[in-house]
């Protein structure tokens, strides 16, 4: 599956939530992994012969903390499987807002029209 094009021309990488990367951790390390486990495992990836680090940089244990109390957040991710990206992004539009986000413009308008 060819990732979605932004009107650009440039290629957008897919979307996912972290708790689909944390999930891949547990599955490495055989359980729920602690921070510091999460930490290695996410500094030391393997592509064939080449090691690399899962976050573009090496991430600390406070980092990874973070990142295991924060699982419902997207990021972007570029080997991010099919079932595993967000679905306005694989469709090719961006998310829109969560159910709880008023936007301003149309609430603006909505006040305007009750003081005419």
């Amino acid at each position: 599956m060819k990732p979605p094009v932004m009107p650009s021309g440039t290629s957008a990488l897919p979307k996912m939530m972290l708790g689909f990367v944390v999930r891949r951790c547990a599955v490495a390390v055989g359980h729920e992994p602690s921070p510091e486990e999460f930490a290695t495992w996410a500094n030391m990836q393997q592509e064939g012969d080449r090691t690399f680090c899962l976050f573009g940089r090496a991430i600390s244990v406070a980092e990874a903390r973070l990142i295991l109390r924060h699982r419902g957040r997207p990021v972007t991710a570029r080997n991010a499987a099919p079932h595993e990206q967000l679905r306005d992004e694989a469709q090719g539009r961006p998310a829109g807002p969560a159910a709880n986000v008023t936007l301003f413009a149309p609430a603006a308008a909505r006040l305007k029209a009750r003081r005419t």
